[in-house]
């Protein structure tokens, strides 16, 4: 579900009704990606962020406990290449569980820069619906989104 509405979105595009289901699943991947980029998640308001943060310490034990039992599990294989492949795999599903809580431990409201950012992904994403354009003399576009999103960003990685 996105923090941003759609009718914004549409008004943004200057879209038509017809494409409104396009232009909802173009925002939802818009919305994800700028929280990849930023590695925390943002929510509508200050009540939806306080219910998700209440969650995280419980998601963690789970994701732990999930942990332990697949280790467990692992250890009773044999093959040690299968035990091995098991044993990897535990880590990362345990790996991205923890991420994933600690990006709405590190959540944030929504704020006007951020929305600007989804805008203007959405924005590319519906104009350009393909990888590739022919006919055309490419020009790389200024990274305006990720420019506004930066500030807000936590872990400089990738």
């Amino acid at each position: 579900m996105s923090v941003i509405s759609i009718e914004l979105a549409m008004k943004h595009l200057l879209a038509e009704p017809e494409d409104q289901d396009l232009v909802q699943s173009q925002l939802d991947g818009a919305e994800s990606a700028a929280m990849a980029y930023l590695q925390r998640s943002f929510f509508a308001d200050q009540a939806a962020l306080d219910a998700a943060r209440m969650q995280v310490p419980d998601v963690r034990s789970v994701a732990r406990q999930q942990y332990d039992v697949a280790m467990a599990d692992a250890a009773l294989i044999d093959d040690q290449l299968l035990r091995c492949e098991a044993m990897a795999d535990a880590n990362f599903s345990l790996s991205q569980a923890l991420d994933a809580a600690t990006r709405v431990a590190r959540g944030m409201v929504i704020k006007p820069s951020i929305q600007s950012a989804c805008l203007l992904k959405l924005g590319h994403l519906f104009a350009n619906r393909e990888e590739v354009v022919t006919g055309t003399i490419a020009t790389e576009l200024p990274q305006a989104s990720k420019a506004l999103l930066t500030p807000d960003r936590v872990g400089m990685g990738a």
